[in-house]
C-alpha cells in the first residue's frame, strides 16, 4: 500500500474501518478451530491471510468478546516459546455469534457484489 493519508474516503480509512468491523469474526474464527493466546492469534491472522491480513493489537476486541460472553480465559499454562500465557477459548455463545457474523458477512459482501456487477449494465 502507498504512503496514502488516513483520511475520510481514503483506502487506508477503509481498509482500517474493515478491519475493525471484521476483528471479532477473525479471533472467533481461529479460536473456534482451537485455543489461543493472543501471540498466536497475531501470527496465525498473518500467516492464513498470506501476509495481506495483520491486527497488531487485538486487545480490545477480546475484552469485547470476553465481556459479551463469546470467549472465556483458559488456565495460564507454558506456550511453545516456553513462557507462560492466558489461553483463550470460545464459548457455546461465542460460536453461535460466530455464525451470525459469518451470515451477515456473507448476505452484505453478495449484495455489494451483485451491486458492483451491475453498475456498467445501467
Amino acid at each position: 500500500m502507498g504512503q496514502e493519508e488516513a483520511h475520510s474516503g481514503s483506502v487506508t480509512t477503509l481498509e482500517e474501518n474493515l478491519k475493525k468491523a471484521m476483528t471479532e469474526m477473525i479471533l472467533l474464527h481461529l479460536l473456534s478451530k482451537r485455543e489461543s493466546y493472543i501471540g498466536e492469534l497475531t501470527e496465525a491472522i498473518v500467516q492464513k491471510s498470506g501476509g495481506k491480513l495483520r491486527i497488531v493489537f487485538p486487545y480490545s476486541a477480546i475484552y469485547r468478546l470476553l465481556d459479551g460472553g463469546n470467549i472465556y480465559e483458559k488456565e495460564k499454562r507454558f506456550a511453545p516459546d516456553g513462557r507462560r500465557r492466558q489461553y483463550y477459548a470460545v464459548t457455546d455463545q461465542g460460536r453461535e455469534y460466530l455464525a451470525r457474523l459469518m451470515h451477515t458477512y456473507s448476505v452484505f459482501t453478495q449484495g455489494l457484489t451483485d451491486l458492483l456487477a451491475q453498475e456498467g449494465t445501467e
